[in-house]
């Protein structure tokens, strides 16, 4: 498995009242759900599942309100939606191997839940030892399709149509030596939105069935990649300045990636300041320095520095102290994510 790292993508500039702030934006890696083990050599996917349902649970609603059951044939949609999550898989490169089970010359059972019998997992696995089977079992796809009006700018009346799309996975992965299989569900929803003079104008602009059909497959593949691979994430983070010089210096050296250098000011300044803002608001930018080089536990220190500061006076304070709230919440999500992420990393 390789390990892979993130970098700083984007700074930008955020006024908030008369402090001001930068926009610090960065990729953080997020853990796998499923944890495989160090030595499976081999993951094979296999569709196991019937094609989702023509007609249950999708709806069309026209402009008048009535509903009427919307008909969304599938061909070989479950064969394709094992194809894209096997190259999904390949995609990351982080299993050595990942290959998808074709042979129709084994007959699998295709109902609600079905699970593989050990004489079709050792055909699946054809004798290789240290294989994962991931078995698409059961696919849920419900469209729903909706007429309604606004008025444009000039007052006239525009028709909208949305559609979307919400798929949802049954899985489960049988693992080498072992006699249960675990199971797992991932969901997600697509949404689309048209505009036109008539219903049918706006029709007319949404993608065709075949092509919503490939994009949820599409979606939901990702995001069984995250389930199974650590994943990245864009997170962003608010480095304050203001006009006192250590402050203004720092920021000078941070943007000047002098990483090093902008802490120390920051230290200084809340060692050495009177002004309790300041003081915060250093100790909020250290916790930050913090988190880039992976030292969560000082950096929800430096946090709790801040916020004792700030709470201080809550009033003036509160849009400060909701944010640093929230991101000692995400900090102790990554600390608790750290040693599972270096375990599948």
């Amino acid at each position: 498995m390789k390990k892979l790292w993130g970098c700083i993508l984007v700074f930008a500039v955020l006024l908030t009242g008369c402090r001001s702030a930068s926009v610090l934006s960065f990729d953080v890696w997020r853990p796998a759900k499923v944890t495989f083990p160090a030595d499976i050599v081999r993951v094979t996917v296999v569709n196991n599942s019937a094609e989702p349902n023509e007609k249950e649970g999708n709806k069309y609603k026209d402009i008048s309100g009535k509903e009427y059951t919307l008909v969304v044939p599938h061909d070989s949609t479950t064969y394709r939606l094992a194809e894209y999550i096997a190259l999904e898989l390949s995609d990351a490169h982080y299993f050595p191997e990942i290959t998808i089970f074709y042979d129709d010359s084994i007959t699998l059972p295709k109902s609600l839940y079905p699970l593989l019998s050990e004489n079709q997992l050792s055909i699946v696995r054809g004798g290789a030892d240290n294989t994962a089977v991931v078995s698409l079992d059961k696919t849920d796809m419900v469209v729903n399709m909706e007429d309604h009006t606004l008025l444009g700018s000039s007052g006239e009346t525009v028709f909208v149509t949305d559609l979307s799309v919400a798929t949802t996975l049954n899985l489960r992965v049988y693992w080498p030596n072992k006699i249960e299989p675990s199971s797992e569900m991932v969901t997600d929803t697509l949404y689309w939105q048209s505009f036109g003079y008539t219903p049918d104008d706006a029709h007319s602009s949404l993608p065709l069935t075949a092509e919503f059909i490939q994009e949820a497959m599409r979606q939901i593949s990702a995001r069984v990649r995250e389930l199974f691979i650590p994943h990245v994430d864009n997170v962003n983070r608010y480095i304050y300045t203001s006009t006192n010089p250590a402050m203004d210096d720092a920021y000078d050296f941070w943007q000047q990636k002098k990483y090093k250098e902008a802490s120390y000011l920051w230290e200084y300044v809340y060692e050495e300041q009177k002004n309790e803002t300041t003081r915060a608001m250093a100790a909020a930018n250290l916790a930050v320095y913090n988190e880039l080089f992976d030292n969560y536990k000082v950096a929800i220190e430096w946090v709790d520095k801040s916020l004792s500061l700030f709470e201080k006076r809550v009033d003036s304070n509160a849009s400060d102290i909701t944010v640093l709230r929230d991101y000692r919440r995400q900090l102790m999500e990554r600390k608790s994510d750290n040693s599972l992420l270096q375990k599948q990393m």
